[in-house]
């Protein structure tokens, strides 16, 4: 077998198993894919093979972000009235978006992020972006995108396509199949970042959101539900919608928390997997901000510290939990990309920080639970032979401290080295090193 690389002496955290291997080998083919991983001795090397020596340092599964929107950006989150959020939206130029999407993506890819859910855009610049980095046109991580999300008149992000009966929804979800979407994206409750939306409720009924489900899985495709409400949870799971996003379990009074276990039944019962699309705001990490807390930022955390120790209870019962930054909406002082397209590593961080996983079922959350949630398990998530070789290697030891995973040594996307501490790593400049 021709071996493009083989890395050599590394802890492999496979996702796989429940232990890394301590001193592992992988040999990645020219096609881009593993052709073997294991523990050292028991993994051969070719002796024309290139070699990179990794001893000391871990190798993971690329990262998967599974909430971002790659085509926004801040200016779309200023409080501003309503007219003039529609008009904003109306007047987005598309061609700026796209340069914006791929600018993100690539921050994202050399944080090693090697693939995103893009959960909503304006349009469908994101699918022409995802097209060519497919075609290898552009450098950047492996794209799912919904284009524009379906939402009602007046709901959360409305700007001139309001989807508002199920016979609208069912139309909607076959347009957007036949623009080429990867899944549809469903708001099923209000937003906080829409001035006028009610975020204590649902903004469509069951039947509705039934037939979103059920025309998108008759065309092959996942539908996302957008729910912070506790009743559009509910909704969303009893209707079998294939992702949740955020699952804020907010109540009738907006400033309180009311967790729902006959929801989690149905989450159960459907397969309904929970995206922990949480922005990685400074008030999160007090020791490094330098940021005060607000009495915003106090009334949400008080909210968080409720939904925390409930996503153990739903990982019990059997649900599946996995990671989401919500990019573009989320800032961190002092960093070059203010919507926080290279806060993954943040993202995972909270889950250790806060909602108290272990390093390693963070880890997880965001790669093998992740791509098992978008139905990507069959190529990535994992190191296993056979699986596309996107791959992180890390200096440090993430299962000791997890902030290791802010700062990739090398970023690995099919095989090919695409970023190293930070930066990319253009197509024909491929680094040979013989040491990371």
């Amino acid at each position: 077998m021709d071996i493009r690389l083989a890395i050599t002496g590394a802890q492999i955290i496979t996702g796989s198993d429940p232990t890394p291997v301590s001193a592992g080998t992988i040999l990645i083919g020219a096609d881009g894919r593993i052709a073997a991983v294991g523990p050292s001795q028991a993994v051969p090397v070719p002796a024309d093979a290139p070699t990179l020596s990794a001893n000391g340092m871990t190798l993971l599964p690329g990262l998967i972000d599974g909430h971002v929107h790659i085509t926004w950006d801040k200016s779309l989150y200023t409080a501003y009235s309503s007219k003039d959020y529609r008009t904003r939206l109306l007047l987005r130029d598309p061609e700026r978006q796209l340069v914006r999407a791929a600018q993100y993506a690539q921050l994202a890819l050399a944080g090693g992020v090697t693939t995103l859910r893009d959960c909503g855009a304006d349009d469908f610049t994101v699918l022409a972006l995802r097209d060519a980095i497919a075609a290898g046109q552009l450098l950047g991580p492996r794209i799912l995108a919904c284009g524009r999300p379906v939402t009602t008149t007046a709901g959360h992000i409305y700007s001139d396509w309001g989807v508002d009966t199920a016979d609208e929804v069912r139309k909607a979800v076959r347009s957007l199949a036949g623009r080429g979407v990867d899944f549809v994206k469903l708001i099923v409750s209000g937003g906080t970042t829409t001035p006028g939306t009610n975020i204590t409720h649902s903004q469509y009924t069951l039947e509705e959101v039934r037939a979103a489900v059920q025309d998108a899985h008759r065309l092959g495709l996942q539908v996302v539900a957008h729910a912070i409400s506790t009743d559009s949870i509910r909704l969303s799971a009893e209707a079998g919608i294939d992702t949740i996003e955020h699952c804020s379990w907010i109540g009738a009074d907006p400033r309180t928390t009311v967790t729902d276990t006959t929801a989690v039944e149905w989450m159960v019962r459907n397969d309904v997997r929970v995206d922990h699309a949480i922005i990685p705001r400074p008030y999160l990490f007090p020791d490094e901000s330098g940021a005060g807390r607000t009495a915003e930022d106090e009334w949400w955390l008080s909210m968080l510290r409720v939904r925390w120790p409930f996503l153990h209870y739903m990982r019990a019962q059997g649900v599946t939990v996995f990671v989401g930054t919500d990019a573009a909406f989320g800032p961190w002082p002092g960093t070059e990309c203010w919507p926080g397209f290279q806060e993954m590593a943040r993202a995972i961080e909270i889950l250790v920080r806060w909602a108290e996983f272990t390093p390693m079922d963070a880890i997880l959350a965001a790669t093998r639970e992740a791509a098992r949630a978008l139905r990507l398990d069959s190529e990535v998530g994992t190191v296993a032979a056979g699986k596309r070789a996107d791959l992180i290697l890390l200096a440090a030891n993430p299962l000791q401290d997890i902030r290791a995973l802010r700062r990739p040594e090398m970023v690995f996307r099919d095989g090919k080295l695409v970023a190293r501490r930070g930066q990319l790593v253009l197509p024909g400049a491929q680094d040979t090193s013989t040491t990371a």
